[in-house]
């Protein structure tokens, strides 16, 4: 079998991005990696991309219309140049170039769906692209739920592919010494930490106001960087709780195990709606990894990552729950560390790469 994996963009640290490398390395791993051509439309941005160097047949570069239509005439020609037999698109936005190829040459497909791309500003030929998919691979069950009655798709198209994550990497370790004072983390502190970009509601804001009810000691850690930082950054001051709010911006990969390893508790709470909400946000499934409890929101596929009071607890992004928990955590230090391990065992039971590359051969054996 030969794949030719369609991407918006594979170089970049976000998580459809980070999705989609993992998803390359399994695919390799089954088929070979000479049976598995990667073109990318968005070329490497040096000030969000990975550090380490990822091998693509193909970028395009730019995003003018006259860029789309060379990429669509790119792809549909490699069909014929690697004589493939199924691609594979890591957006919805993309899956009209593979009806257009199935159209032509008879060729099967597969489609990439995740959260914001399918409930925000969908456009017609994607919603077209996506009904003719052969499969459509979601990363968490809110989405295919979603897709299946709000789009009238087809319950047999549907499968499950919970984003992956490297256990051997994302684990409990000692901090280097070296993090806390390139952070200016304050150690002895209990700390609560974010990541993701700040430029939708991850429930940043909920935690700088949650802070001032919270013991002096309890400290908030922001990994990302974004168009809202300063406005949390005047949040924090307007709180009075400027000193106790790190802005860590965006971090190199070396760092991302260490700093999920400081804190004591991660928190993403998003909400749902227009140019909200979240799939399966990895860096949840991160942090579970590093034996970490996880707060999370109840309006989208946050959920799968969290059984409420197992290895965490799900709240409402509208309620004043988000304190009740930190507080809980903070006093009851045996709960936070069971908490944590439980976090761990979830992530080895369902999100670990292994398991996320043997459902894709099944995947693709049965397509």
């Amino acid at each position: 079998m030969r794949l030719l994996y369609v991407a918006t963009d594979v170089f970049s640290k976000g998580g459809i991005p980070r999705y989609a490398r993992y998803q390359i390395r399994a695919l390799q791993e089954i088929i070979g990696k000479e049976n598995v051509i990667v073109y990318s439309f968005n070329s490497p941005d040096p000030s969000v991309a990975f550090e380490d160097s990822f091998f693509v047949h193909y970028i395009q570069g730019d995003l003018t219309v006259v860029d789309k239509i060379v990429f669509l005439k790119k792809c549909l020609s490699a069909v014929n140049k690697y004589k493939i037999d199924v691609m594979l698109f890591n957006h919805v936005q993309l899956s009209i170039i593979g009806y257009i190829a199935k159209k032509l040459y008879g060729i099967k497909y597969i489609t990439n769906v995740y959260g914001l791309e399918i409930w925000t500003d969908i456009k017609k030929r994607s919603i077209i692209g996506l009904k003719n998919s052969d499969l459509i691979l979601g990363d968490c069950n809110f989405i295919l739920n979603y897709v299946e009655k709000n789009l009238n798709i087809e319950r047999d198209k549907l499968r499950l592919l919970y984003d992956p994550v490297d256990v051997d990497r994302f684990k409990p370790i000692k901090v280097p010494d070296e993090i806390y004072e390139k952070y200016k983390i304050p150690r002895d502190k209990f700390i609560i930490m974010t990541t993701g970009r700040l430029d939708r509601y991850k429930g940043f804001g909920l935690v700088i106001e949650t802070l001032p009810d919270l013991p002096d000691d309890v400290y908030y850690i922001i990994v990302g960087d974004g168009r809202d930082r300063k406005d949390l950054e005047n949040l924090a001051k307007e709180k009075k709780v400027d000193n106790r709010v790190i802005f860590a911006g965006r971090v190199p990969e070396e760092d991302l195990v260490p700093l999920y390893n400081v804190c004591d508790v991660f928190v993403l709470v998003s909400k749902f709606g227009y140019g909200e909400g979240e799939g399966l946000p990895l860096t949840l499934i991160e942090a579970g990894a590093c034996e970490k409890p996880l707060i999370c929101g109840n309006e989208d596929g946050s959920v799968d990552a969290v059984e409420d009071g197992v290895n965490g607890f799900i709240i409402s992004p509208q309620s004043n729950q988000l304190y009740e928990k930190i507080k809980i955590l903070y006093k009851d230090r045996e709960k936070l560390r069971n908490m944590g391990l439980k976090s761990r065992e979830r992530v080895l039971k369902n999100f670990e790469y292994k398991i996320f590359k043997h459902i894709i051969a099944d995947y693709l054996e049965k397509l």
